[in-house]
């Protein structure tokens, strides 16, 4: 099987003041299916905040521009709250929780590798979160 690897845009999934988010995703990029991963991109603007959002799959951060804060609460742990920077990345296991901030002018820019699980015979595979 060829797959096509030219690069490809993000579509955006969500727009508004605080920021916006794009995802690259395995059910229209077959080079993504075939590894079974996503990925997706976070920027906030100054003040921008992603509400807590529950992930059903492992993913690694990576902090492309900008700083803030981001908050990750693991099953049965206390949240942890940490400054983040350009250039920091953030391993995230399944089931975590997470949100992020910018506190700063500069536009925080956030991608993710998210690795999908692999679905039951009763599920449908999601595109991730």
């Amino acid at each position: 099987m060829e797959l096509d690897l030219t690069p490809k845009l993000a579509k955006k999934l969500y727009g508004g003041d605080g920021g916006a988010y794009y995802a690259w995703c395995p059910n229209e990029l077959p080079m993504l299916r075939e590894g079974n991963i996503g990925a997706a991109k976070l920027v906030l603007e100054k003040n921008g905040f992603a509400l807590p959002r529950y992930s059903d799959s492992a993913k690694v951060a990576y902090v492309l521009q900008g700083s803030g804060v981001a908050g990750i609460v693991l099953p049965e742990k206390e949240e942890k709250v940490l400054p983040i920077k350009k250039g920091d990345a953030i391993a995230l296991p399944f089931g975590v929780v997470t949100w992020w901030y910018n506190k700063d002018d500069i536009e925080l820019v956030v991608s993710s590798l998210v690795i999908r699980r692999k679905p039951t015979s009763l599920v449908l595979s999601p595109t991730f979160s």
